[in-house]
């Protein structure tokens, strides 16, 4: 796929996306569904025109050929991108194949993250702490496939690591007073996003006192975080059109 990437999907037939389960099996907690399985309820959710293969980069599983996909989505992952972990250096190269080849690259959370740091940005423990529970966040940088965006808009997010630094050639889209960089992007070939479209409140509810029983965060914390999604909607299916429409799948 030549550098237009994104540009010659044939509109014709689903997009062929890849996602990237950055979640190593460890981590699963009972009774959750895969990020991945996640991912796909809201893409089908939204109507969206995709065709999915699912890969394991904390099991250095790739696809044999990058032409395999149209486009791939990096998931979340417990993991922060600056750990020493074996598969983190061979998920920098792919994404920086994929980039330099104008494959249209989604991430989400870790992945947003992650994505940023292989192209040249900073990710960092970010020093106001956790970004957890229901988070509203603002647009900047409107793009033609946020069509319905408003100025405002809200969606889980389960963080303490933040992007501090963008990649180079990229631009802001969303941003709010505790995370700078809730979502930047390149037009056709880069989209990435701090919050959580595919976690629903009872993942984030599991999620939350599996932080609390782990003394990662206090009661307080705990209550904060629930109380701010308490008889409150994200826009997840929102969010999710935007993805759909940015790789030509809405």
């Amino acid at each position: 796929m030549s550098s237009a990437g994104h540009n010659e999907i044939d509109r014709t037939r689903p997009v062929r996306l890849g996602i990237l389960d950055a979640v190593p099996a460890r981590y699963m907690l009972p009774g959750e569904r895969t990020d991945p399985e996640k991912f796909i309820n809201l893409f089908r959710a939204v109507n969206a025109r995709i065709d999915f293969q699912v890969f394991e980069p904390t099991r250095l599983h790739y696809p044999d050929r990058l032409e395999e996909c149209d486009a791939y989505l990096l998931t979340g992952s417990p993991c922060s991108a600056y750990e020493p972990l074996n598969w983190i250096p061979p998920l920098e190269a792919f994404v920086r194949q994929a980039y330099g080849a104008g494959v249209p690259l989604v991430g989400i959370c870790f992945g947003h993250q992650l994505i940023a740091q292989a192209l040249g940005g900073k990710v960092e423990k970010a020093a106001s702490g956790w970004v957890l529970g229901m988070h509203e966040f603002g647009i900047v940088g409107s793009r033609p496939w946020m069509s319905d965006a408003a100025g405002s808009h809200a969606l889980h997010f389960i963080n303490q690591d933040q992007v501090v630094r963008m990649p180079p050639g990229v631009e802001l889209y969303a941003s709010s007073s505790d995370c700078p960089v809730v979502m930047y992007g390149v037009e056709g070939r880069l989209l990435c996003l701090q919050g959580h479209p595919e976690q629903a409140e009872s993942s984030m509810r599991a999620f939350t006192a599996k932080l609390q029983d782990l003394d990662l965060i206090d009661e307080q914390q705990a209550r904060t975080a629930l109380a701010s999604m308490q008889g409150r909607r994200p826009d997840a299916e929102r969010v999710g059109r935007w993805i759909s429409a940015f790789l030509g799948a809405g």
